[in-house]
């Protein structure tokens, strides 16, 4: 499930990478996307540290939501929620509850992100699995960078 966060952290990195520069003054564009029933399977740790890797089958529903302005600034933020499926040929397979969260601000001379992960699952054997992660970073106008990840 973290690389779900890092796919997210790069995409959004990339877009305001390219420089989204519009060309003439005009009103802000807003775009708002929603997606439902969105199922994607991939392989990947439950929680933070050396877990075990297992196949996660997601089934979700999102929203995105961009605003670009006109002098170069772009404000982004999304939510993506839904339930998870976790299986192990050796060990407890899980079934839970996922929320990804994350914002993006970028005007010019300085950018910063702020992501959030949370995950409740409970196996088959009846333990649970809790996982939340907090990344953040921020970009000053001297390039310098300014980051930290918390994963719990």
């Amino acid at each position: 499930m973290k690389h779900r966060l890092v796919t997210i952290i790069a995409t959004v990195g990339l877009a305001v990478g390219f420089g989204i520069t519009p060309v003439s003054a005009a009103p802000p564009v807003t775009t708002t996307i929603h997606g439902n029933g969105l199922v994607e399977t991939f392989d990947d740790v439950l929680t933070c540290g050396n877990s075990p890797i297992y196949q996660i089958t997601t089934t979700s529903n999102f929203v995105f939501h961009e605003t670009l302005f006109d002098d170069g600034r772009v404000h982004v933020t999304f939510t993506e929620t839904g339930t998870f499926v976790a299986t192990n040929l050796t060990l407890p397979d899980y079934t839970g509850k996922f929320t990804v969260w994350g914002g993006f601000n970028a005007n010019g001379t300085t950018q910063n992100g702020t992501f959030t992960f949370t995950a409740h699952g409970t196996g088959d054997d009846g333990s649970t699995v809790d996982n939340h992660v907090t990344d953040h970073f921020n970009l000053r106008p001297d390039g310098s960078v300014n980051e930290f990840f918390r994963c719990r």
